[in-house]
């Protein structure tokens, strides 16, 4: 009887168009995606994509800011500022806080490039469309922001500042050298960056027309295809050449190698034949 059951039951589950048992087995004949498929790599390579552009880049750009002050001896070691639960009464001494960055969305309807990662796309572009493709995989994410917290509060004034500013505060507490050569390079850079645009605006700016050439300024303008005298002339050196034109000399010894090796086979080769001689003698006298 039970078996009979069971039987109705599978029968049941095979004609039967819907309910839950029917849906079971259309989810588990679904196909898995491997990974290796296509579809699932280009996303992948989306969600990368988005990666590299909100973490990767911004943190490798800090890194080059801070190698390119050591190799211009401007890197000052920034203290820690001390923390005010364990130090309250230290004039740097600050709270930390917790920061809540904003998650990193990986949804396709807020993901552009995952719109591409469809069966039977292209994956080469060319022309505009090449263009297009790679300035809307680096510039279509959004920047990371903090969504709670973050910083510091200082423990003296109970003031909320970055990280940045704490740090600087306890490096004036701590070491006030380091600070003021933290100041001071920071000074330093601003006063690069407006000479940098400074420069820019002067090139932005029309130049004035040239003013007419005359007869005195033709005379003595240098002509474009002169000889300068005033360096000393580079000799040609023509020694290599001279010795490859030469004929090369045979070596002394190698004559007299060859004739000691000669000498040598002459004088095996007769010791040889006076040994096969006696022994033939020899031969013959037993045979006697």
């Amino acid at each position: 009887l039970k078996h009979c059951s069971k039987l109705q039951n599978q029968f049941h589950v095979a004609c039967c168009p819907s309910g839950p048992s029917v849906q079971k087995l259309t989810a588990l004949a679904t196909m898995g995606k491997s990974i290796r498929c296509k579809i699932k790599k280009r996303l992948r390579t989306a969600k990368r994509q988005r990666v590299d552009a909100m973490i990767c880049t911004p943190r490798e750009e800090k890194n080059n800011a801070a190698l390119t002050k050591v190799a211009a001896g401007q890197f000052v070691s920034m203290a820690k500022p001390k923390n005010a639960f364990l130090y309250p009464n230290a004039p740097d001494a600050a709270f930390p806080q917790h920061e809540i960055m904003k998650p990193i969305d990986f949804r396709s309807q807020n993901l552009p490039m995952a719109a591409y990662a469809f069966r039977g796309n292209r994956r080469k572009y060319t022309g505009e469309q090449a263009e297009y493709m790679k300035n809307l995989a680096k510039t279509s994410h959004p920047q990371m922001e903090v969504l709670a917290g973050g910083g510091a509060i200082l423990a003296a004034t109970k003031q909320r500042v970055s990280h940045a500013e704490a740090a600087a505060l306890a490096t004036a507490h701590q070491n006030p050298a380091a600070a003021a050569a933290a100041a001071s390079s920071t000074s330093g850079a601003s006063a690069i960056e407006a000479a940098i645009a400074q420069e820019a605006a002067k090139a932005a700016q029309p130049q004035a027309a040239p003013a007419p050439a005359t007869e005195e300024a033709d005379m003595d303008a240098e002509p474009d295809n002169g000889i300068d005298n005033s360096r000393r002339p580079v000799a040609k050196d023509t020694r290599r050449a001279q010795r490859t034109a030469e004929p090369r000399k045979r070596s002394a010894g190698v004559g007299q190698k060859t004739k000691a090796n000669n000498s040598n086979l002459n004088a095996a080769s007769a010791a040889g034949k006076v040994k096969k001689a006696g022994k033939v003698k020899a031969s013959n006298a037993m045979k006697d």
